[in-house]
């Protein structure tokens, strides 16, 4: 199949409005970041309403009980319960494999980014102590959306910076030359934030076209971007695979698919940026080869191998590739 030249497909689908504050909470992850004292993530936890974010320090290797452990200890106390959860970190969440769905922690991810790349050192070792300078400075900016500051939507108040002229300088040498860093930090962050918040100043439908609506028994391809296949070379491997077929639409834009057994490992539901049409073949009489229906031995699935291609250690087991 021949590579892919036209734009996304698939206008954005927003999230619902939320009810109250930290009713929906999105959630997202990013991580491989350089180690900095043990770490090596941040998790951002962000309130769909009033837009005001946590970043909480963890691990790339962060399971799903590490994330609630950490939502309990650093935000479950502070907001309480929550209605709804959103990720895209895993199969069975509302985004999977398409960020753009929970657009706002595309701009919160890319904003921390941003100021971490401006401040860090240059070892890149010391980006967890300007996390929480990170989250209080993008709480406290005024959001495009809401017009307000995000503490003033979250508490009602701006809280007190400390950099006020009339504040008398101390006697204290150190104190003085950290009021001064600090002051000049916020200023430079400012910059940074405002030049982040016009990068993000784009709309996601301006560069994609409408989706196609696909029926329970359509053919489509598979995108094998990020899917792992028995492939040793990727340079010239097939950038599509299937053709699988359209069990049923599990939501606006997402699909779920009659996989084969060897794609089992796989959570069935993609969205449709994923996935291509199977057109007919253009040449009339000209039909692919479907594979073999597999024999039954004692009520298993046999299958004549022709030719063994390659081989490799799957989990401390041998796998063989087979024609």
């Amino acid at each position: 199949m021949k590579v892919r030249r036209q734009l996304p497909m698939g206008k954005l689908h927003l999230l619902p409005i939320p009810e109250g504050r930290w009713s929906i909470v999105p959630v997202d992850f990013i991580v491989e970041l350089p180690e900095a004292h043990g770490y090596d993530a941040v998790m951002v936890v962000v309130d769909s309403m009033g837009k005001r974010a946590h970043f909480i320090l963890t691990y790339t290797t962060c399971t799903a009980m590490g994330a609630a452990n950490l939502y309990r200890k650093h935000v479950w106390k502070l907001h309480g319960f929550l209605d709804a959860f959103v990720s895209d970190c895993g199969p069975h969440t509302s985004a999977v494999c398409h960020p753009q769905s929970d657009g706002q922690m595309e701009c919160v991810n890319q904003k921390l980014e941003q100021y971490l790349r401006v401040f860090c050192n240059e070892w890149q070792d010391d980006w967890d102590d300007l996390l929480p300078e990170a989250e209080f400075q993008y709480n406290n900016h005024v959001h495009s959306a809401t017009k307000y500051t995000l503490f003033m939507l979250d508490t009602g108040w701006n809280p007190h910076m400390g950099f006020q002229p009339w504040l008398l300088n101390s006697n204290n040498e150190m104190a003085n030359e950290f009021f001064e860093r600090m002051k000049l930090a916020q200023e430079e962050v400012k910059v940074a934030l405002a030049k982040a918040k016009d990068n993000m100043a784009r709309y996601y439908d301006q560069c994609c076209i409408p989706a196609l609506e696909y029926k329970p028994g359509d053919h489509v391809y598979l995108d094998a971007l990020n899917i792992e296949t028995m492939c040793s070379f990727k340079k010239l491997s097939h950038r599509y695979l299937g053709p699988y077929t359209v069990e049923h639409q599990v939501g606006p834009l997402v699909y779920k698919l009659r996989l084969s057994r060897s794609m089992s490992h796989l959570h069935p539901v993609f969205n449709i940026i994923k996935l291509h049409l199977a057109l007919p073949d253009p040449i009339s009489g000209c039909h692919a080869r479907p594979p073999p229906p597999p024999m039954l031995i004692n009520n298993e699935e046999w299958f004549n191998i022709e030719d063994i291609l390659d081989s490799r250690i799957f989990r401390r087991k041998l796998q063989y590739k087979v024609k």
